[in-house]
């Protein structure tokens, strides 16, 4: 009989320690690269996938605040750390964990995420972000052209222009 894949969605405060350990070491093997910088943001929640006791697949969300154009920043979604262990790839699991997270988080006016693969995304229902993209400093706004996004809409976006600038508020490490 196959495994069948089992989802969870947990706060990073509630994490145990081998759970935590279990993600960076995922993480890192899936993006090849020592992945304890991008997990330590602030109030990250976790949507992990499990095969029986193993973690095969994972994504996280923190709160950030997107601006478009002149309006108010809306409260949103930002995914991170979008992952599948090598051994699990190309089947489904990242797609099943990003259409579960989708539905946590609909209290929130957008989500958005940084693509390391668009095409995957669009299929998913994202779309990529056509206007100028900048972070907000205490100097003010700061291109970012070399970066991409793209966003989700959520039941409480409302209406969006995609050719609009958009900024983010500036954080350590990477902006977007």
């Amino acid at each position: 009989m196959a495994a069948e894949l089992s989802l969870q969605i947990c706060k990073s405060a509630d994490l145990t320690p081998d759970v935590g350990q279990a993600i960076l070491a995922m993480c890192s093997l899936a993006y090849d690269e020592d992945f304890a910088p991008y997990l330590k943001y602030a109030n990250p929640v976790h949507v992990l996938a499990w095969l029986d006791a193993e973690l095969v697949s994972h994504a996280m969300w923190v709160e950030r605040w997107l601006q478009i154009g002149d309006e108010a920043p809306r409260r949103t979604a930002y995914i991170e750390a979008v992952a599948t262990h090598p051994d699990y790839q190309k089947r489904g699991y990242a797609s099943h964990v990003l259409r579960h997270l989708a539905t946590a988080i609909d209290d929130f006016e957008l989500a958005a995420l940084s693509p390391s693969d668009a095409a995957f995304y669009q299929r998913l229902g994202w779309e990529l972000w056509r206007g100028p993209l900048a972070m907000r400093t205490e100097q003010g706004l700061a291109p970012t052209p070399e970066e991409e996004v793209m966003i989700l809409r959520l039941p409480k976006t409302g209406p969006l222009d995609l050719a609009a600038p958009i900024s983010v508020e500036w954080r350590e490490g990477e902006v977007w």
